[in-house]
């Protein structure tokens, strides 16, 4: 046990979970623990608004797969959070949401900022604790730490802001990280069996592969099986796309090669991915998800196994360990589907060509008000590239390593259909909750978690606006 004050025992438990950066606005309710986050290394990057704070944490998170950490003034700073933890919650991104509350002196007399903190985030958290005594500040915060990832998801933090202040013995926790398993060996054992007697499996690589560090299984197994792989929406850095077996990515303005690739399924493994109702939809006017195929779902989340789509095995382990696993039992098994490779793997190559031409001659929409404005262009001095033309001129600029963030709108819906990626870690949408005033500030977090790599921000508005 060491002497010390609350203040100390916050930041340095922030030191021990690796913090070097937190995203806010300073404000009087954490002064006392911000004066000592320079000299132990962390640095408070500002912004102008604490939604802009919560997106460049989750931006951060997702590129370094560490915590991301937002923090800011009791009260309506806090609330200014809420939009960004509900999409980082859809994103289970490991968001540290700290929030500094009203003192406890004077809470439920309706003082200066007084807000109850907890109840704003309890649907969008994974776990949240109020500090309400100090000689437990240390505990506590590190248990938001352990549980953002354990949990895949934001955790909140909540201090009253006395509780900042004081003498305490306290000992600092080290950080506790659980390793994850590949499942239930009989699970196991049932999906391998379903893959061995496939004739045409189709794997979905889903988020879980890019969190859980999955992407070389992913690609390995694809290859034992040559098995095409099609990509959960808003994860098209979950499978490379120039990789033979990619077909690209399911959902609203997919890959309608990915969708008629999928809807030829006798046997789907969905590694690591929810299997969300949104990226299983029909979309350009086909309903291509198999209805009669096996579906092995893979989740760290035994939640979400089965809650969207029928499945026939359910797998509860990590994406990365449970491929591993699933490729150790094939080895002494000779799949049906490498007989028929060649057949598969040329229809794949086919849907493939036959996408990328749509995509190249596919130069604006045609609906009625669309060529109504194009011919009211034409009359018009200069050139205009088209929003398609920009995308595709965009998608054949953009380096190997970028990384690509996108709001919710017209534009950055049908750049779907354009992002490729190289390498995990690339993409970041506002998922699920779709909000606007997501892409420039969580791209920015990104970049300050990876300097190194060029960042492009798809920032538009919900009616369509240009990037």
């Amino acid at each position: 046990m060491a002497r010390m004050t609350p203040s100390e025992a916050f930041v340095e438990t922030l030191v021990a979970n690796g913090v070097t950066d937190c995203f806010g606005i300073m404000g009087s309710a954490f002064m006392d623990a911000m004066d000592i986050f320079t000299p132990a290394g962390i640095r408070l990057i500002p912004v102008v608004h604490e939604q802009g704070a919560g997106h460049m944490a989750d931006g951060y998170a997702r590129v370094s797969g560490r915590h991301g950490v937002c923090i800011a003034q009791n009260g309506p700073g806090i609330t200014n959070f809420v939009t960004a933890i509900a999409a980082a919650y859809w994103a289970h991104s490991p968001v540290v949401c700290i929030t500094p509350e009203t003192g406890t002196n004077s809470q439920g007399l309706g003082g200066f900022q007084e807000a109850e903190q907890l109840p704003f985030f309890e649907t969008i958290t994974k776990y949240q604790v109020s500090v309400v005594n100090n000689t437990r500040m240390a505990e506590l915060t590190a248990r938001c730490f352990d549980r953002a990832m354990l949990e895949n998801g934001p955790t909140q933090l909540n201090i009253p802001r006395d509780n900042f202040y004081g003498d305490i013995d306290c000992e600092i926790p080290q950080p506790i990280r659980i390793e994850r398993s590949a499942g239930g060996p009989e699970s196991l054992k049932e999906a391998a069996e379903l893959l061995a007697n496939a004739e045409f499996p189709v794997m979905v690589a889903g988020g879980g592969v890019v969190m859980g560090d999955a992407y070389e299984q992913a690609i390995a197994i694809a290859e034992q099986l040559e098995m095409p792989v099609v990509s959960s929406y808003l994860h098209n850095d979950s499978f490379p796309a120039s990789h033979r077996l990619g077909t690209g990515s399911l959902g609203y303005q997919g890959s309608k090669a990915a969708m008629r690739v999928i809807s030829k399924a006798d046997v789907v493994l969905a590694l690591g991915t929810r299997l969300g109702p949104f990226g299983t939809l029909p979309q350009h006017g086909m309903d291509y998800w198999p209805k009669d195929a096996k579906i092995i779902q893979v989740d760290c989340n035994a939640k979400m196994l089965g809650l969207v789509k029928k499945i026939s095995v359910g797998i509860h382990g990590d994406a990365k360990a449970t491929a591993n696993a699933l490729m150790d039992l094939l080895k002494d098994k000779s799949p049906k589907c490498l007989e028929n490779k060649e057949e598969r793997l040329k229809l794949v190559a086919a849907e493939k060509e036959s996408w990328e031409t749509e995509l190249t001659e596919w130069i604006h929409e045609k609906d009625d008000y669309s060529l109504d404005m194009i011919a009211e262009q034409a009359e018009e001095e200069g050139n205009y590239l088209h929003p398609r033309q920009v995308l595709r001129a965009l998608e054949e600029a953009m380096p190997a390593d970028v990384m690509v963030s996108t709001d919710i709108g017209n534009i950055n819906s049908v750049a779907n259909s354009y992002l490729r990626f190289e390498r995990p870690r690339s993409f970041f949408a506002p998922m699920s909750f779709g909000n606007c005033g997501y892409a420039l500030p969580t791209i920015m977090g990104a970049k300050v978690a990876a300097p190194e790599r060029p960042a492009v921000s798809y920032a538009g508005d919900g009616d369509g606006a240009c990037p």
